[in-house]
């Protein structure tokens, strides 16, 4: 089996569902309990092993992810920054963040994204790397106007629709995608929609349904998306719930590199000691036992 090892991460945009927070500071820094919220996305593709991460951002954001995330030596991968002059929907980031590299397969995670649920990461992840087909996750969700749905019939997936006005089904479309090396000439068969923007359905129905690898999450694994308050406010209870009562952390990018085996127990060790009067770095000390 051979692991893919490219990902990328939308980070950039404005966060506008979180005004007037998201005025000061890019969503994707905020705390979701005790870390920010890129670190959520970040676990994602380190669950799957990922090693070389391209950050898409906004401009003015780059000192920020540098200051925080480095160039990938705390997590014992490399992490590069790619910048947005403005946010044109999420094909737009990913080809972004591709430039002209021809990646054979690659990840795309949304940067506010939790995924929560070692089955998910367990059942998949051969999976993605066997499979040829491009790859989406859906949820059953209350909402399914506020997502990208979609609709099956017979097991078999039919159609997928940007926030239908009218009932479709209630499975959204998690910010997960596995995509090959003709992203970037499906890219160049699209047009923006009325919004103005490159919209990944567009993409994905450019692929061709048929082409899809299409799977739902299941019911043992907890996803949020963290762009709007109650999913803000939830999600970082969520956290805050499980790790108090299980005693463990949950998307910590230093245990999972940890476990990974891309960073040494000194190095977890070092990085304990170098911020001792954090809540967050002191639980890693089970790490150490």
């Amino acid at each position: 089996m051979k692991n893919i090892k490219d990902g990328i991460i939308l980070g950039g945009g404005y966060g506008t569902r979180l005004y007037p927070i998201t005025k000061v500071i890019n969503k994707h820094f905020l705390p979701i309990f005790d870390k920010p919220m890129i670190y959520y996305s970040l676990s994602i593709l380190l669950l799957f092993r990922i090693e070389n991460i391209t950050i898409v951002c906004n401009p003015e954001d780059v000192k920020s992810y540098v200051n925080l995330l480095g160039h990938g030596e705390e997590f014992g991968v490399s992490i590069n920054y790619k910048t947005q002059d403005k946010p044109e929907g999420i094909p737009h980031g990913i080809k972004t963040g591709l430039g002209n590299n021809q990646n054979s397969d690659f990840l795309v995670i949304l940067g506010d994204n939790l995924l929560h649920g070692r089955e998910f990461f367990n059942q998949f992840s051969e999976e993605l790397n066997n499979s040829k087909k491009v790859a989406l996750f859906t949820q059953e969700v209350k909402n399914p106007h506020d997502y990208g749905v979609a609709l099956y019939k017979n097991g078999k997936l039919e159609d997928i629709i940007e926030k239908p006005k009218k009932y479709i089904s209630n499975n959204a479309v998690i910010g997960l995608y596995k995509f090959n090396n003709d992203f970037n000439s499906v890219f160049e068969s699209i047009k923006k929609s009325k919004r103005n923007e490159f919209e990944i359905v567009d993409i994905l129905k450019q692929y061709g349904l048929d082409n899809i690898f299409s799977n739902s999450i299941g019911r043992g694994t907890a996803w949020f998306d963290m762009g709007s308050f109650e999913n803000y406010f939830n999600s970082s209870l969520f956290v805050k719930t499980i790790q108090e009562r299980q005693g463990l952390l949950v998307s910590s990018p230093h245990e999972i590199a940890f476990k990974n085996g891309f960073i040494s127990k000194e190095y977890i060790s070092e990085y304990i000691e170098k911020n001792s009067s954090s809540s967050y770095a002191s639980s890693l000390k089970y790490l150490l036992v």
